[in-house]
C-alpha cells in the first residue's frame, strides 16, 4: 500500500505566519524574562514539535530547505524580543507575520508579472506586504504601547509612530526585492527593528 502524504496546505501557512503575529500583544504585560521564554517556546515549537508531528508536512512549500522559514521565523521573533524595547518588538513582529503573509495570499491569488525580476514578487503581493506590514506594525506597536503603560507592568518603550512604522515595512520589502533570499524572515525582521531603532523619536 502507498504511503499517504500530507497536501501542503496554501492558506494554513500564512494563517499561521499571521496569527502568531497577535502573540506581540503579550509583550504588554509580560516582563522581559518571561516574554524570552515564550519565543524560546517558539522555537521549541518549530524545530521540534512540528517536526515530531509531522504538521510541518502541511506547511513546507515544495521544495523547502530543511533551515527555511518554519524554524528562522521563531529565531526572528526571539531575535526582536530579546534586542527592542516591547512597543517596537511588537511593531517589528506585525511587519513580519501580516505583511509576509498578505504577500503570500495576494501574490499567489492575483496575477502579476515578476517584479523587477524576482522570483517570487509581484506588484499586488508586495504593495499586500508594505501596507499590511505597516497597518499590523503601527496597530500592535500602538496596542503594547497602551496596554503595557495602562498595565504598569512591564515599560513597553517608546510607541511607533505612524512613519516609523510605515518607513520599517517598506524598508523590510526592500530587502526582500534586493536581496532576493530563499528565506526572507531574519533579513526582514532585522530591517524592520533596525529602523524602528534607528529614527527612535525622530519621527512625528
Amino acid at each position: 500500500m502507498a504511503k499517504s502524504v500530507t497536501a501542503p496546505s496554501p492558506w494554513l501557512r500564512p494563517a499561521i505566519h499571521a496569527g502568531t503575529g497577535l502573540g506581540g500583544l503579550w509583550l504588554a504585560v509580560l516582563p522581559h524574562p518571561w516574554a524570552l521564554v515564550c519565543a524560546g517556546l517558539g522555537i521549541l515549537v518549530g524545530w521540534v514539535l512540528f517536526p515530531l508531528t509531522g504538521f510541518d508536512a502541511r506547511l513546507r512549500r515544495p521544495g523547502e530547505r530543511w533551515l527555511g522559514g518554519l524554524r528562522t521565523y521563531p529565531l526572528a521573533v526571539f531575535g526582536l524580543v530579546a534586542l527592542l524595547p516591547p512597543a517596537e518588538a511588537a511593531a517589528a513582529w506585525g511587519v513580519l507575520a501580516f505583511g509576509d503573509a498578505a504577500a503570500a495570499l495576494i501574490g499567489s491569488r492575483v496575477p502579476a508579472p515578476p517584479l523587477l525580476g524576482h522570483p517570487k514578487a509581484t506588484l499586488p503581493g508586495t504593495a499586500a506586504h508594505v501596507l499590511a506590514g505597516w497597518a499590523a506594525a503601527f496597530l500592535l506597536g500602538g496596542a503594547v504601547g497602551a496596554i503595557g503603560r495602562a498595565a504598569g507592568i512591564v515599560d513597553p518603550g517608546p510607541t511607533p509612530t505612524l512613519l516609523a512604522t510605515g518607513l520599517a515595512a517598506l524598508a523590510a520589502v526592500l530587502v526582500d526585492l534586493l536581496l532576493r533570499l530563499p528565506d526572507d524572515n531574519l533579513p526582514c525582521a532585522a530591517v524592520a527593528g533596525g529602523v524602528l531603532a534607528a529614527v527612535r523619536g525622530l519621527l512625528p
